[in-house]
């Protein structure tokens, strides 16, 4: 309960600008790896490997402290959503123009006629509030905005045969 009221309380403060994202250079790196470590506890409660692919880090802009929020409830998402003895892969690429990151996991995966309603506030899909019972479909919501109001994107796509993809990209 209190995990939940704490995501409601920063959602009502991002929304009401009370929370400023104040974007800085700051080392991805350095972001990816925090975002890790908050999640590092219940995957491995659940024998989830999380496996990071970066072949070099850079300084983007971005707001650490907020990009770390968006990262682990997409992370976060990961573990709860799949099995144990499975795999979230996160690959940082560098394109032109921008950071992908792309968090990959082995789950239930999402039904292709929910997945343009998972950014919604208070959204959970059908299965998703069948087999989890903890969650107020907030999280992704609250990714979103942190995200966008950063210049950056964010979509999922469904797996060919179980789990989901998130691309986040930032421009660079």
């Amino acid at each position: 309960m209190e995990i939940l009221l704490d995501e409601l309380v920063k959602l009502s403060r991002l929304e009401n600008h009370m929370i400023q994202i104040k974007p800085r250079k700051n080392s991805l790196k350095e972001t990816i790896s925090e975002a890790v470590s908050q999640v590092f506890m219940k995957a491995r409660e659940k024998n989830i490997e999380i496996c990071v692919y970066m072949e070099k880090d850079a300084e983007i802009m971005h707001d650490r402290k907020w990009t770390v929020e968006a990262l682990v409830n997409i992370l976060a998402n990961a573990v709860k959503y799949s099995e144990p003895m499975t795999t979230v892969n996160v690959r940082i690429s560098y394109l032109p123009t921008a950071v992908l990151i792309e968090v990959e996991d082995e789950g239930i995966g999402i039904p292709e006629d929910e997945l343009h309603d998972i950014f919604k506030r208070f959204y959970r899909g059908n299965r998703a509030r069948r087999l989890v019972k903890e969650g107020a479909g907030v999280g992704l919501y609250l990714a979103r905005n942190i995200i966008e109001q950063q210049g950056g994107t964010i979509v999922a796509k469904r797996k060919s045969v179980r789990g989901t993809v998130f691309k986040i990209t930032f421009p660079v």
